[in-house]
């Protein structure tokens, strides 16, 4: 991929063009899922019908090299997307929640070091883990207060102490838009003697990753948000860091050698990554993710991000006029997320409702957004939001798209 590529980006995205009922798409849910890339998408079907076996760690025929000649490469492009010291530093995974699940079972907490910290805007997907955890008594989970819809860094530097483990929080929130001051979390949380882990699931799609000038340990982020298939992620562990973890997925492929002796089993796993992708992997998917790292790297991250602080401003612009909404943050700091979330003023409509007509009374279109709390809890609880709409963006997305959707939120206005 050669040619220099212009924003919006529209023909990788068939989806598009496709009528529902005889009606257009204006997609502007990207924060939930992108829509899919169609050289993502190929590349997966390639793979599963000209190869579709098992990699070369398991078998050692020529099907199986050609398997992992390519999920090599596909580690690779991982690694150079995130920025990785290596590409050892890389465990695919099927996406954020589970790979927060498997970095929450193996973090090596001990007694006298069983504190976890969260932002307050994390998603569920990074609550919820910690959250059962603690449930078990095994670690003592905290959350930092909420303060202008931030992170409250006084308080959270309060809360650090010697018993603090970890400090994991969004670089990007799915619930206000924006980004978070990660790199002074991170900052204090090290200080702190604190393991970091960020959740780039909403950050990675839209800004350069740069994991090893980042501040955090691990991050994660999955690949239906980058157009990549369903059912991939990436998790990159600093190379310090993934020597510390236990193994807690666990099954074939990770064993180096299994012994017996009178005192029974005795297992030794693999070193690196290679004892975090227990089972048959989803090397489909991680070579269709591999297309769309090309396919963001074409269009080049300087690229993605005047995009998005162009269609940031437009849209703030835009919503601004409305006096029954109000707009979660303010413009400076949205432009540097790819959202907008807002709320009715004083009960002037219910997101739901909005929701509903956007879907079905629209003439010749329909807007795909999102409303509700977003699999945020924890934002929404500590900032008395209990439903927000939600436009968000990606590279196939229009001013067009946006006022597309302001057209027809006046419409849907007026006739209240």
């Amino acid at each position: 991929m050669n040619k220099k590529i212009t924003l919006p980006l529209t023909g990788e995205f068939p989806a598009l063009e496709r009528r529902f009922g005889g009606r257009k798409m204006i997609y502007l849910d990207s924060a939930c899922t992108a829509l899919k890339m169609k050289s993502a998408a190929e590349a997966q079907k390639e793979f599963l019908l000209d190869l579709g076996g098992c990699g070369g760690k398991r078998s050692s025929h020529a099907l199986a090299r050609a398997v992992e000649e390519k999920y090599t490469a596909a580690r690779s492009a991982a690694a150079e997307f995130v920025g990785a010291a290596s590409p050892g530093e890389i465990i695919f995974t099927s996406g954020t929640t589970e790979t927060v699940n498997i970095f929450a079972g193996a973090f090596p907490f001990t007694p006298a070091k069983n504190e976890v910290i969260l932002s307050p805007l994390e998603h569920n997907s990074v609550f919820l883990p910690f959250y059962n955890l603690s449930k078990t008594g095994k670690i003592k989970l905290r959350v930092m207060p909420l303060k202008d819809l931030k992170p409250d860094l006084d308080a959270f530097g309060r809360m650090l102490n010697k018993k603090t483990a970890l400090v994991a929080a969004t670089r990007a929130s799915n619930f206000t838009g924006g980004v978070t001051e990660f790199g002074k979390m991170a900052a204090m949380a090290r200080a702190a003697g604190a393991a970091v882990f960020a959740d780039d699931a909403q950050y990675a799609p839209t800004h350069p990753v740069l994991a090893q000038e980042s501040g955090a340990d691990a991050l994660a982020f999955s690949g239906h948000k980058l157009g990549a298939p369903f059912g991939i992620g990436v998790l990159w562990i600093r190379d310090g860091m993934l020597a510390r973890l236990k193994h807690f997925k666990v099954g074939g492929g990770v064993v180096k050698k299994v012994d017996f002796s009178g005192r029974g089993f005795k297992v030794e796993y693999l070193g690196d990554y290679q004892g975090f992708e227990a089972g048959i992997q989803n090397y489909a998917g991680a070579i269709g993710l591999a297309k769309a790292f090309e396919t963001l790297k074409a269009v080049g991250p300087e690229a993605v991000r005047a995009h998005m602080i162009k269609l940031s401003r437009h849209a703030f612009a835009a919503l601004a006029g409305f006096r029954q909404i109000k707009i979660l943050g303010e413009p400076g700091d949205l432009e540097r997320g790819a959202l907008l979330s807002f709320v009715p003023v004083k009960g002037a409509f219910a997101p739901a409702d909005l929701n509903i007509f956007l879907n079905n009374y629209l003439k010749d279109r329909f807007v795909a957004i999102r409303t509700g709390r977003h699999c945020a809890d924890l934002a929404s609880l500590l900032s008395g939001i209990g439903e927000t709409a939600r436009i968000s963006f990606f590279i196939h997305t229009s001013k067009g798209d946006i006022d597309a959707f302001v057209e027809a939120l006046d419409k849907y206005l007026s006739f209240l």
